[in-house]
């Protein structure tokens, strides 16, 4: 990566490779007899932003930017890129993906997915959200604990959202109120979104510390600024009933699972009922990300948050005067960050008020299953016209069971509107409107794409993308008014094994739901709402959706088979 600043110099002899061919590599690698190296040179994802936040670090003006509309939801872009910046955005037509740019690295590896969503900004801002004002009043003073030996909190996070400075921020606080204190960083695969520990021990003299480490059911505090991590086993079995209290950021965060799983949900309910099961009154959740947002614009004070209210629930025998002022030698951000410190200990206090100041007024309510329709046809009607609207109505109308229903609402839907060329181009002609929602300026737009005839392909076997200007939006408006072509002996692009696929998936389904819809009984039922769901696992596009129509064409065997033995296999087929 030429952001890196590589000395070939010091590697001479050596071969050097893009990032792109580390796997080559390591299979190349792997045939080797003996001892062999590799030497992977990039920093840190979480030291790069700490870096460009203080001007240290070349930071290109560029971003990238998702256009749902277009977005599978395949995962492909995750397969590729492993980063946890891409996160779940959840539609109407299914979960999507997005970028978080508070946590992006830059590094672009995801626009490698083979999509046509991904576009790349120039001069563009992030448009920060109006910020609400809480007017904290005069805030009861809380009983510091006394020190009995030693004092032993553990800090929880993931890496890059400043656990780190947490510890750092206590331990200094420590020194200025005249007491000693130990402080051990345990981060780990930290470097974007692993789990990180800080122990900290404090006592009234330095000498009373003798180790570190916190060890099994010591610690007197839990400063939880991740969920996941504070109900980890390895922080739990750190903690005790009736002796340790603990303050913990709620907050649903995204796991590197997401980037090998595209429907992996985390469980939140269960890791919050093991926090409560293990501390029982003296544990105190709520979401500091969404709080921070909130009010100060950005998640990344969250963890201050969480420290205010850790100190007004007693759990620090530390001075409010040592705290502040400990915060404010660290130099960064600090009256955000004193701001954050006390809306966490007014959120502590006043969880409710604090839940209405991150809560919107009007919550968007479910659709029901006849508006879900509706919109599935209006989408129809756009997409091609009444004719085929009305295609998809004669087949879900005929339908009373309203789960089977739903099902084959949403899997007819979803094969009859396949993204061709004429949709992909209808659907980016959105991309400057949706970037304008979410950028400040007027940024320089470039699209990401592998048209068909014009790639080439790849070592991998896949086409190449390439990148097109914005002038490709005078070609998209052209491209999107000649739809009328779609599956006619006129469509210059219906020849192609990706189209010629998607029309036969449709009259296949057509088929098997003429086949299988008298086959409906109490045994049938599971198998054949599995079945009529199918589609939605057809995602992607080029050989990311040819590799999951395989997929799911192997399953519609093992599907009909249950069907036509009359459910005999029901509950295999419904997992």
């Amino acid at each position: 990566d030429e952001k890196e600043d590589v000395d070939e110099k010091a590697f001479g002899g050596v071969p050097m490779y893009e990032r792109a061919d580390l796997q080559t590599v390591q299979e190349n690698f792997a045939k080797h007899k003996g001892v062999s190296v590799i030497v992977y040179i990039q920093t840190c994802a979480a030291e790069k932003r700490r870096r460009r936040k203080r001007g240290l670090f070349p930071d290109p003006d560029k971003r990238v930017f998702i256009n749902t509309d277009v977005c599978e939801g395949c995962g492909d872009c995750g397969v590729q890129s492993n980063c946890v910046s891409i996160v779940p955005e959840e539609t109407e037509l299914g979960r999507k993906r997005a970028i978080d740019q508070s946590s992006c690295n830059k590094d672009f590896s995801c626009v490698k997915g083979f999509c046509p969503s991904f576009v790349t900004l120039e001069g563009a801002k992030i448009r920060k959200d109006p910020t609400t004002e809480v007017k904290i009043p005069d805030l009861p003073m809380p009983t510091l604990p006394a020190i009995n030996g030693t004092h032993n909190v553990v800090i929880t996070g993931v890496g890059g959202t400043g656990v780190v400075t947490i510890g750092a921020v206590l331990a200094q606080a420590a020194q200025i109120d005249g007491k000693g204190a130990g402080m051990m960083e345990m981060a780990g695969l930290a470097q974007k979104g692993g789990a990180v520990h800080i122990h900290c021990r404090i006592a009234n003299r330095p000498e009373d510390i003798s180790a570190i480490r916190v060890a099994t059911g010591e610690a007197d505090a839990l400063i939880g600024g991740d969920l996941v991590v504070s109900a980890g086993t390895k922080t739990l079995g750190l903690t005790r009933a009736g002796r340790t209290g603990a303050v913990v950021n709620s907050h649903q965060i995204i796991t590197g699972e997401f980037t090998r799983d595209t429907e992996f949900q985390m469980p939140y309910d269960r890791l919050t009922l093991a926090l409560e099961a293990r501390l029982k009154d003296d544990v105190a959740l709520f979401d500091a990300s969404d709080l921070a947002k909130a009010t100060l614009g950005d998640s990344i004070y969250s963890n201050m948050m969480i420290f205010g209210a850790a100190w007004q629930q007693g759990l620090i025998p530390l001075s409010l005067d040592s705290l502040q002022q400990a915060i404010t030698l660290n130099g960064a951000a600090v009256e955000r960050n004193l701001r954050a410190f006390e809306l966490g200990r007014w959120a502590v206090l006043h969880p409710e008020d604090a839940k209405r100041v991150m809560t919107p007024n009007v919550v968007a309510l479910p659709k029901t299953l006849d508006e879900r329709i509706a919109f599935r046809k209006d989408h129809l009607i756009a997409y091609q016209g009444k004719r085929l609207a009305k295609r998809y109505g004669t087949m879900v109308d005929s339908i009373t069971d309203a789960r089977l229903k739903e099902a084959v609402a949403l899997g007819y839907h979803k094969l009859l509107s396949y993204k061709d060329e004429y949709e992909v181009a209808r659907l980016l002609k959105s991309t400057r409107a949706k970037v304008a929602e979410a950028f400040e300026g007027d940024p320089k737009l470039t699209f990401n794409l592998a048209p068909p005839i014009l790639s080439k392909t790849g070592a991998d076997g896949r086409p190449m993308k390439r990148t097109f200007g914005a002038w490709m939006e005078g070609p998209f408006n052209m491209l999107a008014r000649m739809k009328f072509l779609r599956g006619t002996p006129f469509d210059p692009f219906g020849r192609t094994e990706e189209r010629r696929m998607e029309r036969s998936l449709i009259s296949q389904y057509e088929a098997d739901m003429k086949d299988v819809l008298p086959k409906l009984t109490d045994a049938t039922h599971d198998a054949i709402v599995a079945l009529a769901e199918l589609p939605l696992q057809i995602r992607g596009f080029g050989p990311v959706k040819q590799s999951n129509e395989a997929k799911a064409a192997k399953r519609r065997e093992e599907l009909l088979a249950v069907i036509r033995s009359g459910g005999t296999q029901t509950s295999r087929a419904a997992e």
